[in-house]
């Protein structure tokens, strides 16, 4: 199966630890989903050939053959390949993938948000394409110059980063979460804001709208007509979220009150012990632990490194 996409952190370049965590939980997702999308792909081919050889085999001869040892047992396997085909089981798939897909960048936002000062629950804030926009701005009136000089260089420039296609993402998260809405809230069924969000992102939809070599897999939406979805689009979308993680991210980074989690993860390995040799070994731990860019270390503001109390 052609994936789209690659998942995983793939050398990313990351500031904020809620970030890191958002792309360890994507690449967690698919290293379950694409073992299983296989295993479904092989298990369907030999259950349909041995019911050519053996045609009036029952439910429970199915199971001994195919299930024994699995302790997997309310299953009707013959069932499972002829009452649904291989586009409707990675549709399932595609339906499975978008809602954790959902939940994490959710999580993410909220905690990304709250670590910059926000308010518990805030991260809707980061969910719609104007709110995106007024949500950054505000951060960003007072900025870090340090942090400003010495990271966004480094963090605007990871290949997942996009903010000339930023908007154009946040369209099309609109139209992958009203197709979830609409999966989980009406029974697959499209309403008006479905709708709307199809019309709004079907203009900036192409490959270089979306900053993509290939063209995004994915379907007009008809009020009151079933949505669709497919695992390949879904795929795709997922890529568009990890990019939005990463441009928001990179943004982020020089807000100043982006300094406070930057010292707080700095504090963190030298646990309150400030000589030259433990520092300097804990930096190196540092860089290594939370993959900040090493070569730019010295060029950050001394007090987080020199504010905690000195040893005895």
């Amino acid at each position: 199966m052609q994936t789209g996409a690659t998942m995983g952190d793939c050398g990313m370049e990351l500031f904020f630890p809620a970030s890191r965590q958002a792309i360890r939980q994507v690449t967690s997702l698919f290293e379950f989903v694409w073992p299983t999308a296989a295993a479904l792909w092989n298990l369907r081919w030999q259950v349909q050939g041995f019911i050519a050889e053996v045609p009036h085999a029952s439910v429970d001869q199915l199971k001994q053959r195919f299930l024994f040892g699995s302790k997997i047992d309310n299953v009707d396997l013959r069932r499972t390949v002829t009452d649904y085909t291989w586009d409707d089981q990675t549709a399932i798939f595609g339906s499975f993938v978008l809602t954790n897909a959902f939940a994490i960048y959710e999580q993410w936002a909220d905690d990304i948000l709250h670590s910059l000062g926000e308010r518990a629950g805030s991260g809707k804030k980061l969910q719609f394409p104007d709110r995106v926009v007024t949500t950054m701005a505000g951060l960003l009136a007072s900025e870090s110059s340090t942090l400003k000089s010495a990271y966004y260089p480094i963090y605007s420039t990871d290949r997942k980063y996009s903010l000339p296609h930023l908007q154009n993402f946040m369209l099309c998260y609109r139209y992958f979460k009203e197709l979830r809405n609409a999966q989980v809230h009406a029974g697959g069924v499209a309403d008006q804001k479905a709708v709307d969000a199809y019309t709004a992102f079907q203009p900036v939809s192409g490959k270089a709208q979306l900053g993509r070599k290939g063209d995004l897999a994915f379907d007009p939406v008809t009020l009151g007509q079933k949505v669709s979805l497919n695992l390949r689009g879904v795929v795709g979308f997922t890529d568009v979220l990890i990019k939005i993680i990463a441009t928001i991210d990179a943004e982020l980074c020089h807000a100043e009150k982006a300094e406070a989690v930057f010292e707080k993860a700095l504090r963190a390995p030298v646990a309150g012990r400030c000589s030259p040799q433990i520092r300097g070994s804990a930096m190196h731990r540092f860089r290594r632990g939370v993959r900040l860019p090493g070569s730019h270390l010295r060029r950050t503001p001394e007090r987080c490194m020199t504010s905690c109390s000195p040893t005895a």
